[in-house]
């Protein structure tokens, strides 16, 4: 079922963010990260903060770039606080957390409706076998169709790593949707913030659009067109962590042959 599928795909999307954003706070200063990626910090903070008030949460600090030698963790990383006391202390974080999730991907909806026609295009436009390079829409049923998902994976890295040497990079909006594109992606994932609440987030999100579709013949239309921007989403991120691991692991080989023990 479609409905499952893009569940899974959602929560992949979330898990690898959190990653991705995570190898680059080790890679550089928390409060860099925080500016390089202030569009989609912005967009996923206020829309926790939102969802906290109108839970009757209260907020007891809300800061963007939180300052290093602070007591928290999250503030100690360099990642953007939010500190609520919510009313509803179940129910509450939950909410946030589907709220923050909703305005990101609204966001991306948006850029993708304003500036992404000539990236997405060139994404989904290949030759051969690539032609099929989109996230499956069913989950895997036997272990057969999981190795074939999990070759499906590379496919996608190829096909968006011909993506960034295809498209013009001198129209002004594919540099831009491809920034803005990357600073909410990241920022969908739980950074600084209850990562049971946020995966309870996804399943409910999951759910109302499930029910939405069985009420609404028409969603599933619906669901094939945003098919392309969620497979460009998830293939990005993928790549990113791809990059950042390789980049991470030839520093740390470069520190173990310069015969540092820390590396």
């Amino acid at each position: 079922m479609i409905y499952a599928a893009f569940a899974v795909w959602l929560f992949l999307i979330l898990l690898i963010g959190s990653g991705v954003y995570r190898l680059w706070g080790r890679l550089a200063r928390g409060a860099w990260v925080n500016w390089a990626l202030l569009p989609g910090t912005v967009v996923s903070e206020m829309g926790y903060i939102f969802g906290s008030l109108i839970t009757g949460g209260e907020i007891r600090r809300a800061r963007l770039m939180p300052e290093g030698g602070r007591q928290s963790r999250s503030a100690a990383h360099g990642e953007p606080t939010a500190e609520a006391a919510p009313r509803l202390k179940v129910i509450g974080p939950i909410i946030a957390a589907m709220i923050a999730i909703i305005a990101c991907a609204a966001a991306i909806i948006l850029i993708h409706s304003l500036l992404g026609e000539p990236v997405i295009d060139q994404f989904i436009t290949a030759d051969g076998l690539l032609r099929a390079g989109r996230l499956p829409g069913e989950l895997p049923g036997s272990w057969a169709g999981l190795w074939d998902q999990l070759e499906g994976q590379l496919a996608l890295l190829r096909r968006i790593s011909e993506t960034w040497a295809e498209v013009d990079w001198r129209n002004w909006r594919t540099g831009l949707f491809v920034y803005l594109s990357i600073c909410l992606s990241v920022r969908l994932g739980s950074v600084g913030r209850n990562f049971r609440a946020t995966l309870a987030a996804v399943v409910v999100i999951a759910a109302m659009i499930a029910l939405v579709g069985l009420i609404w013949t028409k969603f599933s239309d619906l669901m094939d067109d945003i098919w392309p921007l969620l497979t460009y989403i998830y293939t990005l991120l993928l790549f990113l962590l791809f990059v950042t691991l390789l980049v991470r692991g030839i520093i740390l080989l470069a520190g173990v042959l310069m015969g540092r023990k820390t590396a």
